[in-house]
């Protein structure tokens, strides 16, 4: 079975990629590993969607982790409006 992926699906992928390598620049995160340990994901299909993001799918609860959890624009993520990080003074007004 041939799975295809809409070209939005596979962008979304990729800014989820690019956040990760951001924060492991700045340092808030040591790689791909420090985000599959510490949410249980298996690295294999981890690694597999950042090569392949056009066969694969992004699971959505992940880019909750960011959000969540690194201030990542949920915005940002899914539509690529705005900046990668939230402002945290703005958004906890």
């Amino acid at each position: 079975m041939i799975i295809k992926i809409s070209p939005e699906g596979v962008a979304i992928t990729k800014r989820f990629f690019l956040a990760i390598d951001t924060l492991q620049m700045q340092r808030k995160i040591r790689g791909m590993k420090t985000v599959t340990d510490r949410y249980g994901i298996n690295y294999w299909n981890f690694s597999t969607l950042r090569n392949e993001p056009e066969k694969r799918f992004l699971k959505p609860e992940w880019l909750s982790f960011l959000v969540r959890d690194y201030n990542v624009s949920a915005e940002w993520l899914l539509c690529g409006v705005g900046q990668m990080f939230r402002d945290s003074v703005i958004d906890s007004i």
